[in-house]
């Protein structure tokens, strides 16, 4: 039985990856822990929604900070609910001190990480990718699962291949975490330069290696700038879709992962991002 986290900013609750992990720990048999990252550094309100013409109100202090706890206690309550409903093995983890250091930890025990694309424990919003995502994706010691806003069934798979072992890897990576996956269509998708050939890398190999796990495979090859010919391919594309990606490594990047890939991909389209590296 693997073991699926899935991480939540009880203040501002994650609906999309509530249903995400629900759905996939229920197709998968998997194990779920709810990880609510209660950093008591982050807060709801700023530093200067406390201050009143005459001073600083304690009573505002105390009414605020019982909101933020109502929020994380119904937040907690609603995965309760939901996985008690779906009838799955879970536990509940709140973790208290800097977020980003609680979940890389969590990570090192857990087979998958789900999250939505847009946490960033901060007041303010950031650009995607956020400083926290950046950090979670460059230090993460399991493959993630970036979930949209919205939750859509999963109808295809869209493999984005560059001929790297990286890529590889998450693809192996995403077809150990979801057999039940196997039975949808799956599109190898390899960007190469004008001029240059149509064949796959490693031909062969490739091919020899998805046929083992993957019946309806197809294979397409395009040409020109990855950023742009793999957004306009897919926006063509009329199934709900979860992308696979190498993704960042400590030292540096993969080519299929620069900030303006990623940027695009959750930009252009409402659906999952699954990212895995090898170290």
């Amino acid at each position: 039985m693997n073991k699926y986290i899935a991480a939540f900013d009880g203040l501002k609750f994650s609906g999309s990856t509530n249903d995400y992990a629900i759905y996939l720990s229920t197709s998968e048999g998997a194990y779920l822990t709810g990880v609510f990252l209660d950093d008591k550094t982050y807060t709801s309100y700023k530093i200067y929604d406390l201050i009143l013409e005459d001073g600083l109100s304690e009573q505002k202090v105390s009414r605020l900070k019982h909101e933020d706890q109502l929020a994380r206690k119904n937040a907690s309550t609603t995965f309760e609910d939901s996985c008690q409903k779906a009838g799955l093995n879970f536990s509940i983890h709140h973790d208290e001190h800097i977020a980003i250091q609680e979940l890389l930890n969590e990570t090192i025990y857990a087979d998958l990480l789900i999250i939505n694309n847009n946490e960033n424990f901060v007041h303010h919003e950031e650009k995607y990718p956020s400083r926290f995502i950046k950090d979670l994706l460059s230090n993460t010691q399991c493959p993630v699962l970036l979930t949209p806003e919205k939750y859509y069934d999963i109808k295809k798979i869209i493999f984005l291949f560059d001929g790297e072992a990286n890529s590889v890897y998450a693809l192996k990576m995403f077809n150990y975490l979801f057999p039940s996956f196997r039975n949808l269509p799956i599109e190898v998708l390899l960007v190469k330069t004008l001029g240059s050939d149509d064949h796959f890398p490693q031909n062969r190999l490739v091919k020899e290696f998805i046929r083992r796990h993957y019946e309806n495979v197809s294979y397409t090859v395009l040409k020109g700038i990855p950023e742009v010919e793999i957004i306009d391919h897919l926006q063509k594309e009329k199934l709900n879709f979860v992308s696979i990606l190498g993704a960042y490594r400590r030292t540096m990047l993969s080519k299929w992962f620069k900030s303006s890939m990623a940027d695009a991909l959750v930009k252009n389209f409402d659906m999952p991002v699954f990212i895995a590296h090898n170290k």
